[in-house]
């Protein structure tokens, strides 16, 4: 009698454990999930955009010098003769854009600093078809290590360009242009246009001829 109770408490003590085990793990299935989901998600942490980069203005070389040009002047299509050109709208109430044309001819060639200073200077006119109302200004110093040559010069322009060999007469003109004595040879930069918009451009032209270095 008492071993048939035995084994009967026996029985019921398993069945117990069993069915306490079975809820145990129910338990930590269910809980695993909520856990899951009651994380909070994490969002990555992106580089903060800066916008978009600013283009570096052109850097072009010649005759063993190197210049950058000014921030704002367009790159013009391939010239005959011309190393670059360069263009620089116009101002309200100008006609037409500057044009800044480089030029490099070769070690000896060109002409001599002086002969082309002269022939700019000839170029332009006053109105009554004689010398500018002004004369030309023209200026010597030495910019990185290398001799500078310049020439401002305003009145009526007689000259398309560095090798034009006709004559066009466009009023209130203007240039800036200069001579480089290069390691290789001159090399010549020459900036005409409108009165204003050239005038306007003067502080960029000193800085291209600022920024003319032998690499």
């Amino acid at each position: 009698m008492h071993t048939k109770i035995g084994y009967t408490w026996q029985i019921t003590a398993l069945a117990l454990l069993a069915a306490l085990l079975c809820l145990v793990a129910c338990k930590q299935n269910v809980s695993a999930p909520e856990a899951d989901k009651a994380a909070p998600q994490q969002t990555p942490i992106l580089p903060t955009s800066l916008g978009p980069a600013t283009p570096a203005p052109p850097i072009s070389q010649t005759g063993g010098v190197s210049w950058t040009a000014p921030t704002g002047w367009e790159t013009g299509p391939a010239h005959q003769m011309r190393v670059a050109t360069y263009r620089i709208h116009a101002i309200a109430g100008d006609p037409e854009d500057a044009d800044c044309a480089v030029y490099f001819f070769g070690t000896g060639q060109g002409g001599t600093v002086d002969a082309n200073l002269d022939r700019w200077a000839h170029q332009f006119t006053g109105p009554d078809g004689r010398s500018p109302v002004q004369p030309p200004k023209v200026d010597k110093r030495v910019i990185g290590g290398l001799k500078v040559s310049t020439i401002t010069v305003s009145g009526t322009y007689l000259g398309a360009g560095m090798m034009s060999q006709g004559e066009v007469k466009k009023p209130n003109y203007r240039m800036r242009a200069a001579i480089i004595e290069a390691p290789e040879g001159l090399v010549f930069f020459k900036l005409t246009g409108p009165l204003n918009t050239v005038a306007a451009a003067d502080n960029d032209f000193n800085a291209l001829l600022g920024s003319v270095h032998h690499p």
